[in-house]
């Protein structure tokens, strides 16, 4: 069997006794960083040797893994921090376990995209996760335009080191307004969550309020809904029209300037 193990994205306390169950019954464990994985396991006492299991090496070991399950053994990949996969390795080996129909399962734990999500204070029914922000200038700025005009908030991971430029980048591109928090350590003694508009938030790193020193998660508002007030005469009417149904036409306005789509229909088909 195969085993997907989330642990703690800081306190080991976070571990839970499933994982701790499981990791026990392990007959080989594998890990992006074994020097992490060692820290958990002295932790929890259990002595038992990790292997390394990281992008470099991950389409040579994948099948390392298949074949120790297929002599029925219990493997477990940890994750350095949070869940398995989810900005580190594992995918490649969850495709190849189902194309062989090789059964695993996740014991689920800490994600530090979620826990950046209710801590953010923005609004959490609708989000996207980007993983890192992209270390190019111009990738930067393509991956931006894509959240621009998205209503729902997006979540990044990113390094310390190049918070400020990411911060400076955004703000040429969505601008200066949007809310943004940016959650640091957590779960950690000195977990701090700084919340503001992203010109604030990029103020506070100038003037090292921020310290950028470790994990670090970024947590952008989705845009706002515009609302255009617009007047709809009867030249308008006739030339939208010509082309569209008014159904249509309704669709388009409505897109265009936020107002109710029913409300435009019916503004369309008044004489």
């Amino acid at each position: 069997m195969l085993y997907f193990i989330s642990s703690p994205i800081g306190n080991l306390n976070d571990i839970s006794l499933r994982a701790i169950d499981v990791i026990r019954s392990s007959d080989f464990l594998y890990a992006e960083d074994t020097r992490n994985t060692k820290k958990l396991l002295n932790f929890i006492n259990i002595k038992k040797k990790c292997r390394s299991f990281h992008e470099h090496n991950e389409d040579k070991v994948l099948f390392e893994i298949i074949n120790q399950i297929k002599n029925s053994k219990n493997v477990s990949i940890i994750s350095d921090a949070g869940t398995p996969a989810i900005s580190d390795p594992g995918y490649k080996l969850i495709r190849e376990c189902s194309q062989q129909l090789i059964e695993y399962t996740l014991i689920p734990g800490p994600s530090s995209v979620i826990s950046a999500a209710v801590m953010s204070g923005l609004p959490t029914d609708k989000f996207t996760f980007f993983g890192f922000v992209p270390k190019k200038l111009s990738d930067q700025e393509i991956c931006f335009e894509t959240i621009k005009n998205d209503n729902k908030t997006s979540i990044f991971f990113e390094s310390p080191k190049r918070l400020e430029k990411t911060i400076t980048n955004l703000i040429k591109v969505i601008g200066k307004t949007r809310r943004v928090s940016i959650c640091k350590e957590m779960t950690k003694l000195h977990e701090q969550i700084f919340r503001g508009s992203i010109s604030e938030i990029l103020e506070d790193i100038k003037k090292e309020k921020i310290l950028l020193k470790g994990e670090m998660v970024i947590v952008v508002e989705g845009a706002q809904k515009n609302n255009i007030n617009y007047i709809l005469d009867k030249n308008t009417k006739k030339e939208f029209l010509k082309k569209l149904s008014a159904s249509d036409a309704a669709k388009l306005i409505s897109l265009i300037t936020g107002q109710n789509k029913r409300d435009v229909y019916k503004n369309l088909i008044e004489i």
